[in-house]
């Protein structure tokens, strides 16, 4: 038996070449309670980007680090990973924020927002849903 009550999917695509960030307001049919990462697609668009680990950064959700993918080949990866939200997110601005953590570290605790060294576009699959009973976590 499933928990899930409702769920909206979104597609979020933008070259990083330009903005780090997808910055974009959202209404949701319904209070969503988790957020789920369905997948990341990478393709570098133009010649070979500068070896990093770039992550996503989401400002709805408790962990806010949602994903990472290598910035020097194509990639499509199926993600199907779950987070939890601050609280019900229905409407509001939504912030996707791409990050550098560099390859040289084994621990990286400073990120930051990306520079016009990436030469790729990202498409970012993410599902929205309402759960049945919270209880269940």
């Amino acid at each position: 038996m499933s928990n899930i009550a409702d769920r909206q999917t979104f597609v979020f695509s933008t070259s990083l070449n330009g903005s780090p960030q997808i910055n974009t307001y959202l209404n949701l049919r319904f209070a969503a309670d988790e957020l789920i990462v369905k997948s990341i697609s990478y393709n570098t668009s133009a010649g070979a980007d500068t070896d990093a680990l770039l992550q996503i950064w989401c400002n709805v959700t408790n962990d806010s680090l949602i994903g990472s993918f290598p910035n020097n080949a194509a990639l499509c990866s199926e993600q199907d990973c779950h987070f939890r939200l601050n609280n019900s997110f229905q409407t509001g601005n939504f912030v996707l924020q791409f990050q550098t953590a560099g390859l040289d570290t084994v621990f990286h605790y400073n990120p930051t927002a990306l520079n016009a060294t990436t030469n790729g576009t990202v498409a970012v699959t993410i599902e929205f849903i309402k759960l049945k009973n919270k209880e269940i976590y």
